[in-house]
């Protein structure tokens, strides 16, 4: 796994540690360091500057990280790489979406993700599934054909992308043909996996037995004079009889039979790069499977790519970019779901045998919907989805004079999606005798997601008497994205029909489509000076136009660097010290294409056709973009002969004014709120890099570690001043983090009685056994980490590879959503439980338990949602390991192959939980809200994420 990190300046900045000293790792060359004022790095809209003319921050990855992921998409490639950067999937779901964040929190209420440009196109991100549970975008492109991705961070940096730049922009470009001798290269990867992290300890039959022999017992007495039992044997053989109705025998492994034992992993790529003196090229085929631990998740992708470049003259540049991919995916419902294996699976009580005698399936279970055999659901209903994408890019860069060039960019992204579910008619969701529409159920979803993006630019680049570097940029960018979107519903198949089309259900119920569409056109101007290569300032200034908002935004960021390296007044063992410093101002395009409009909705029926009536009163104020004005001060270093030890530090300040907020208004107008730009979000941190970096002929190491710290709170939100609920179990206050989590306060368990208790108040100073006395209140737990961290090695000794990678993640939580099923002290006494609620819960002879006393039917409300099921989710994760060889063709002579390369690698090898009591994966997020802040940190019983196993050859020609 050899990654490069870049740390540079300003949307493509100074490359620490590497770009200017000779070295060489694998088979990525670095340039000597007499050739530095060579390096030319090359940014969106045709932008070229050297190091020197930069101030801002942004990290660069390129390398083996991208060659050989370890990851679907390459959102969740980069976790744990980039400093600042956090990448989680919502779910161990094969090509499930991911939460990406820059630096925090940017926005309250709309997404946080950032602006993901490949090949100079703006591409859909985040999850654009219309049927199934979870579906990520950027999981259509293969990571193997992209050559770097930038991470671009502060204002100065991100600046010149103005109304999309507030959550960060990463920058994505993908490989292009060398010049010189062709290569051809075959991967080939074979893995397996099991569940990364489980502590997860269930009742077996006989322990089910006495867990509900107890809650009746304690619910019925036998001091009850009318339904108490005798003793607790009595009370157990009720339950065991008639509400069990256990044989005394069974003993059902629910979770090992509803799930893959060994879920396996194939993945292939077959690439060519070549060109000669004026055109050079690079295609690629790649497919991908993968399995997910529900025996109906998985994941195809099918890839092609050609790019192709062209020197038409010595003035006129052409590059043609198309990648083509096709995903298939299918997988289970989510969350509480009964369809769904792994919540049925974790639930059932082992005491149910999942056939009958003649040896079909049962479907007359205890449970809490007999039903909902995940057996029989599994392989009979269906929830599937086929995702095509196109993305392609023509650019054209042209040589006006010798510092002047014109660049045009024009690119298009398509990506289409048809899913469907299907429900068999006999059983399950599907079965509705009292519906007049038939059993059985069928819904179609077609998705389009369409863009275009082009824009011109003039490019100026000179230097004056030697000294004086001038690099300007001016230029127009125009986009048009539209979703359309087609929807319907059919019922009514045939009894025993296992047909999963519409054709084979007699009635529509439901038809739906629309088309949604927004512009934006922006027009640009960026400048930068270097005195002498020591002393840079930057400016730029974007003004946007946007179909969504009323009035056009204004955005600008400016920066200053000084290369103290320069100067001849330091030790000689200092290399480089730059200081940068920056500050911008971006937006977010929160609201949706037509909140400024009322909304009208048309519903029922009024004299033979829909009613129209108006559902949303619009923006009577207008709305702006969200903004977010970025502060940021860095530092930059290398020490040391050839720069051996490097690092760089960064401090910043975001601040988030004029979120867009339903504000709550009076109802005497016939709407609850108004959508307006009246709130405000900041955060402050800092990030470190520091590593260190030694070869020769036949040995190199390098060993680099990343922090970073991140505070948010809300400071400011207008109107109500009271908290703001939001799913997730959260709420928006000022002086609070807005993935606070806001519940009611857990106090323990009575010893005298075993009632639960809880704090009355924020102040923790008296409790209560009385729910409704206990008050909502901000728990001092969030779902945000304040502290992650990564340490990646890289260790080669002639042809042996080694490398991993570790990551921390520190100060947050994660809230167990269906906690209260499973530990309901007797609420749901017929599901399944842990094994602390059969020993550890309150008796007489424990008065110290940590759960309350069971109770048949529940025990005052004890399974209401609290700090109770929220744990700490500090961990450390080892997160990739890879060994490898290299087979030389003369050592095996085989003149026709340059080399076989072999390795095994280890994704999520072991995961240390800092808080003992976690029982689920502490990456744990939900797909069931709809942004950001919501689905932080809430275990709802999807797939989760896996241990992998890997072998892989790389064979080149």
């Amino acid at each position: 796994m050899n990654v490069k990190l870049r740390v540079l300046s300003a949307g493509a900045l100074f490359f620490i540690g590497q770009a200017a000293w000779a070295q060489k790792v694998g088979n990525d060359t670095i340039r000597k360091e007499n050739k530095i004022d060579e390096v030319i790095i090359t940014g969106s809209y045709g932008i070229k500057i050297t190091p020197e003319q930069s101030s801002g921050s942004l990290v660069k990855v390129s390398g083996n990280i991208l060659d050989k992921p370890s990851a679907v998409s390459i959102d969740n490639v980069l976790q744990g790489t980039v400093a600042g950067l956090m990448s989680s999937a919502s779910s161990g779901q094969p090509g499930a979406s991911a939460i990406t964040l820059i630096r925090g929190i940017s926005s309250l209420t709309s997404g946080n993700d950032p602006l993901y440009i490949i090949d100079g196109v703006p591409v859909q991100s985040g999850d654009i599934s219309g049927a199934l549970t979870t579906q990520n975008a950027l999981s259509l492109i293969n990571p193997a054909d992209i050559e770097d991705v930038q991470v671009l961070k502060d204002g100065v940096a991100t600046a010149i992308y103005g109304s999309r730049g507030a959550n960060g922009v990463i920058i994505i470009t993908t490989k292009s043909g060398k010049k010189g001798k062709s290569n051809l290269q075959f991967v080939s990867e074979i893995g397996t996996s099991n569940i990364a992290f489980d502590k997860l300890n269930m009742l077996n039959a006989q322990e089910h037995v006495n867990y509900l022999g107890q809650a009746l017992y304690n619910r019925y007495p036998n001091t009850d004079p009318i339904n108490g039992f005798a003793d607790l044997q009595e009370a157990t053989d009720y339950g065991r009889k008639e509400i069990l109705k256990w044989d005394g025998v069974t003993d059902t492994n629910w979770r090992k039979l509803t799930r893959r034992n060994s879920p396996i992993m194939n993945r292939y790529n077959l690439s060519f790069s070549g060109g000669f003196k004026d055109f050079t090229i690079y295609t690629s085929l790649g497919y991908l499977k993968q399995e997910g631990l529900s025996y109906d998740a998985v994941f195809d992708r099918y890839t092609g790519t050609i790019k192709a470049n062209w020197k038409a003259t010595d003035k006129l540049n052409i590059t043609l970019s198309t990648n083509l991919s096709r995903t298939i995916q299918a997988g289970p419902s989510d969350a509480s779901s009964y369809a769904n294996p792994i919540f049925s699976g974790l639930l059932l009580s082992p005491t149910q045998n999942p056939y009958l005698d003649d040896g079909s399936y049962n479907l007359n279970l205890v449970y809490l919907n007999p039903q909902f055999n995940p057996l029989a659901l599994t392989g009979t209903n269906l929830t599937k989805g086929t995702f095509d994408k196109v993305l392609t890019s023509l650019n054209i860069d042209y040589k006006i004079l010798p510092y002047l060039t014109f660049n045009s960019n024009f690119g298009i992204d398509n990506t289409s999606g048809n899913e469907f579910i299907y429900w068999n008619p006999d059983f399950g969701d599907g079965y509705e005798p009292s519906n007049a529409n038939g059993n059985g159920y069928y819904f179609k979803s077609m998705r389009n997601f369409f863009t275009w993006n082009w824009y011109n630019f003039l490019n100026f680049n000179k230097t004056f008497a030697g000294v004086h570097d001038i690099s300007a940029s001016v230029g127009m960018e125009s986009t048009k994205r539209t979703l359309e979107y087609n929807t319907f519903t059919k019922r009514g198949f045939p009894a025993g029909s296992r047909i999963r089309y519409a054709d084979a259900a007699a009635n529509v119920t439901a038809a739906t489509g629309r088309t949604d569409a927004w512009t934006l056109v922006g027009y640009i101007a960026r400048a930068s000076y270097t005195y002498n290569k020591f002393a840079t300032i930057t400016a730029s200034a974007r003004r946007d136009t946007y179909s969504g908002y009323t009035k056009a935004g204004n955005f600008f960021g400016v920066g200053v660097s000084f290369d103290l390296g320069k100067m001849n007044f330091l030790p000689p063992y200092i290399n480089t010290l730059k200081l940068r410093a920056s500050y911008g101002e971006n937006g977010n395009q929160a609201a949706s294409p037509y909140a400024k409009y009322p909304q009208y909705s048309l519903s029922g029926n009024y004299l033979q056709t829909n009613a129209g009536f108006i559902s949303t009163p619009g923006a009577p104020d207008g709305l702006i973009w969200e903004k977010s004005k970025k502060r940021n001060i860095g530092l930059d270093f290398s020490l040391g002969e050839k720069g051996r030890f490097y690092g760089t530090f960064d401090v910043y300040s975001n601040i988030n004014p004029d979120q867009v907020y339903d504000v709550p208004i009076s109802p005497s107008t016939g709407f609850s709120s108004i959508i307006r730009n009246q709130a405000e979000v900041k955060s402050n941190g800092f990030e470190v890099l520091l590593g260190y970096r030694v070869s020769n002929e036949s040995f190199s190491w390098d060993i680099k570690g990343n922090y970073s710290y991140n505070d948010s709170k809300v400071t400011y939100i207008k109107g109500d001043p009271t908290p703001t609920v939001i799913p997730g179990l959260k709420a928006f206050f000022p002086g609070h983090n807005p993935s606070e989590f806001y519940t009611r306060l857990w106090a323990g368990v009575d010893p005298a009685n075993g009632d639960p208790l809880w704090y009355v108040d924020e102040t923790r100073s008296t409790t209560t056994n009385d729910l409704n006395k206990a008050k909502l209140s901000f728990t001092g737990q969030k779902a945000l980490p304040t502290h992650v961290a990564s340490l990646i090695n890289e260790f080669t000794y002639k042809e042996f590879k080694f490398s991993f990678m570790v990551n921390y993640q520190g100060d947050y939580s994660v809230w167990d959503r269906w906690g209260f099923v499973y530990e309901s002290d007797g609420a749901f006494p017929t599901v399944n439980t842990t094994t602390a609620a059969l020993y550890d819960s309150w008796s007489p002879s424990n008065p110290n338990a940590s759960m309350p006393k069971q109770m048949y039917n529940g025990n005052k409300s004890s399974n209401t949602n609290s700090t109770r099921y929220l744990y700490k989710g500090d961990n450390i994760r080892l997160r990739n390991v890879e060994l490898g060889y290299t087979f030389k063709g003369s050592m095996l002579n085989m003149p026709n192959i340059r080399g076989i390369y072999t390795y095994v690698r280890g994704v999520n090898l072991y995961t240390y939980a800092f808080d003992k009591r976690l029982r689920f994966d502490p990456e744990a997020n939900s797909n069931a809200y709809d942004y950001t802040v919501s689905n932080l940190g809430v275990f709802d019983m999807t797939q989760p994420n896996m241990r992998q196993f890997i072998f892989g050859v790389q064979v080149d020609f």
